[in-house]
């Protein structure tokens, strides 16, 4: 019952606002309004603990996620992974696959997976009906060219199913992505513009997309050991929010992280659940990366996340 509970708020409240209202905020008027609003939630466990700091910062293949642009930086290619543990046995799994090839030229393809795992169905008397497991998927294809060692673009095309029961939604969408890295300081800018596409139709209703623009700058310092991140998020269904950032990386190999992320109005739930931290090991080609991130009275969810370069 409990599963059935957080199926239901999660679809009413956390994906359409990536919160719980609590009784002292206002609920953003477009919140709930919004289609496909799984695709809000963040990939890769470094981008996590670092408070979603990402869209200057990112420098591997989750950059497909966070500003596409920032696949140029690969030098290799790379195989990731990640699976995060939600509440209520609800997973969120990614994998991808990315290659640089020619002049700063990088493609790149990934699929993003949403599982409820298995619900049981009722109908309007409350009588039992079939198991039903609900879904949310996106299959992405990606490019990235950079324009001498200071310009980048990128650009995601993204095929989205959503399945509740025997309904279903799909849809198209864009991500439209820019980095610009200055060559006499280690300053970065990034703008991403997520989840620009058509309005997806439900039965007999249509939505909307879940529309973000994320702004962000990234500093490294001693030769890249620290760097600190900032974002800028505008969302279309909730309010702007501010994430900050912070990676250590020791001796080449440890890496520690943390970061904050400050919903303007104040976090749902709570001042704590902003906060988020994390670790990642460097082992030979093998890149491996934890976050844990508070979700309110909710509990902790977990993030893990590989990668693999070639």
């Amino acid at each position: 019952m409990y599963r059935i509970y957080a199926f239901i708020f999660l679809f009413s409240f956390i994906l359409p606002s990536i919160s719980v209202v609590a009784d002292n905020t206002d609920i953003h008027e477009n919140a709930g309004t919004r289609a496909m609003t799984f695709l809000k939630i963040g990939i890769g466990a470094k981008a996590m603990g670092m408070g979603e700091s990402q869209v200057a910062a990112t420098d591997d293949l989750y950059a497909s996620y966070w500003n596409p642009a920032g696949l140029v930086k690969l030098e290799k290619p790379q195989l990731a992974l990640m699976h995060n543990e939600w509440f209520a046995e609800i997973n969120h799994e990614f994998i991808g696959f990315a290659f640089p090839f020619g002049n700063n030229n990088t493609v790149g393809a990934s699929a993003n997976f949403l599982s409820f795992g298995e619900l049981q169905g009722r109908d309007q008397d409350g009588n039992e009906t079939e198991i039903f497991r609900p879904y949310d998927l996106a299959v992405i294809l990606s490019y990235a060219r950079g324009f001498g060692e200071a310009l980048a673009v990128g650009i995601n095309a993204k095929y989205l199913q959503e399945q509740i029961a025997d309904e279903s939604g799909n849809g198209y969408a864009f991500d439209f992505g820019g980095l610009y890295t200055f060559s006499e300081i280690p300053l970065s800018f990034g703008v991403n513009a997520q989840h620009v596409g058509p309005r997806v139709k439900y039965i007999e209703d249509s939505f909307p997309l879940p529309f973000v623009l994320r702004l962000g700058a990234a500093y490294r310092l001693w030769k890249d050991a620290v760097i600190l991140a900032l974002d800028f998020i505008r969302p279309t269904d909730n309010d702007n929010s501010v994430g900050v950032g912070i990676g250590y990386t020791l001796a080449n190999v440890l890496q520690l992280r943390t970061g904050y992320k400050y919903k303007f109005g104040g976090n749902d739930l709570g001042a704590i659940s902003g906060l988020a931290g994390g670790f990642g090991l460097t082992l030979k080609r093998f890149q491996i990366d934890y976050a844990l991130v508070p979700f309110g009275n909710l509990g902790l969810t977990h993030r893990f996340s590989l990668i693999a370069s070639f």
